[in-house]
């Protein structure tokens, strides 16, 4: 029964919580919110609860290689946001995506996610001012029921997809999927390009937390691999933020 609950409520609350707290901090802000392993990381909680270590260490092998997924749209849709329409970027940034999604997969080696960091600090937008904008009332409901039902769906699914896949599509940026165009929509291509440059920075600091997690959960255990793998999430996001601070600077 706590399973069950915590399978229908964590996710979402995180989702709320971090979705209140992002409407007043501002897009790029917003970002850094939305990167961090807010679905990700309740579902490789539920899957160790279900199923055990061993699986949620597949799982984690998985998202951490669907972080790149994640990476590549991000960098897809703020390159094109300032270009073109809603519709026209989220399509590239979408077929981007699933073609680095399937390749990673192919692949299925942690070595990929060095990409993850490099494109973190690498990345430097042109920002204009954003445009004043209201987003959509749907906007909230639609992140909340989206992130939940993943988790419900992916843990239900788990044993026939195996956790490999699962935990690749637990990573897919379904969140910052509905957000981005919303906000480009209301608030201009700035605002979009702000939203996921946040995203992309946190997307490293997950990185670094489900690689963490796949490697440590059979031996060391699961809150051990779950207390490591946070220090890595911190670590890493200090350590990027200096490095583009850093390189910001020097320019």
């Amino acid at each position: 029964m706590e399973v069950l609950l915590l399978k229908f409520t964590l996710t979402p609350s995180l989702i709320l919580l971090a979705s209140i707290t992002a409407q007043r901090i501002g897009p790029r802000f917003s970002g850094r919110l939305l990167g961090l392993p807010l679905t990700t990381g309740p579902f490789l909680i539920l899957l160790w609860l279900e199923a055990g270590p061993g699986t949620a260490a597949g799982a984690a092998h998985g998202a951490a290689l669907g972080q790149l997924t994640v990476v590549v749209f991000c960098l897809a849709y703020a390159t094109a946001a300032t270009h073109t329409g809603p519709a026209v970027a989220l399509t590239l940034s979408v077929l981007c995506g699933l073609m680095v999604a399937s390749a990673a997969m192919l692949a299925n080696t942690l070595w990929l996610c060095v990409a993850a960091p490099i494109a973190a600090i690498l990345y430097r937008p042109v920002l204009a001012a954003a445009e004043p904008g209201r987003p959509s009332r749907w906007d909230l409901p639609v992140r909340v029921v989206t992130a939940g039902g993943l988790v419900v769906l992916l843990t239900a699914t788990t044993p026939l997809l195996g956790p490999v896949l699962a935990g690749a599509l637990a990573a897919l940026p379904l969140v910052s999927l509905v957000l981005a165009p919303s906000m480009h929509r209301s608030s201009g291509g700035a605002a979009a390009v702000g939203l996921l440059t946040g995203v992309l920075i946190s997307a490293a600091s997950t990185m670094a937390f489900l690689v963490v997690v796949a490697e440590a959960m059979v031996p060391l255990g699961p809150l051990t691999a779950f207390g490591l793998g946070l220090a890595a999430l911190v670590i890493t996001d200090l350590t990027t933020r200096g490095l583009r601070s850093r390189r910001a600077t020097t320019a």
